[in-house]
């Protein structure tokens, strides 16, 4: 797959073979009966300039163009930025947003002091601010 992934997408020079995560045959068929709508592949990029490139813009193999997720490692000790919630990141994340310092519904880069004339800036955690566990 390495020389014709090149083909396909000139600027990107493949180091290391793509893995489909199942045969590539077998889920272009899939995908031409209307069985599936995408598939996983996985490979090794070094370097994040290349990584954000892909990210941005995709890749095309065997003829269609494919988007690119950066995969993150997320496990019971993960904490979600969005809500505050263990187990999971942010973008796999189907909550709303919780406040880390107030327990409000907004997200805490988002958190601000009601106190008039408090000066601490928005998104941090000032004296005023009564701590709830979002938990």
């Amino acid at each position: 797959m390495g020389a014709a992934f090149e083909v396909e997408n000139e600027s990107i020079a493949s180091r290391t073979k793509v893995r489909w995560l199942a045969n590539p045959r077998t889920v272009r068929e899939r995908r031409q009966n209307g069985e599936i709508a995408a598939s996983s592949g996985v490979c090794v990029r070094n370097g994040t300039r290349l990584a954000q490139s892909l990210i941005k813009k995709g890749f095309k193999a065997a003829g269609v163009w494919y988007g690119v997720e950066s995969f993150t490692n997320a496990g019971p000790d993960s904490m979600c930025e969005l809500y505050c919630g263990w187990g999971h990141i942010e973008n796999t994340c189907g909550s709303k947003p919780k406040c880390g310092y107030c327990s409000g519904n907004h997200c805490t880069s988002d958190h601000k002091c009601n106190v008039v004339g408090c000066m601490v800036k928005q998104g941090s955690l000032c004296g005023h601010t009564l701590e709830k566990c979002t938990n």
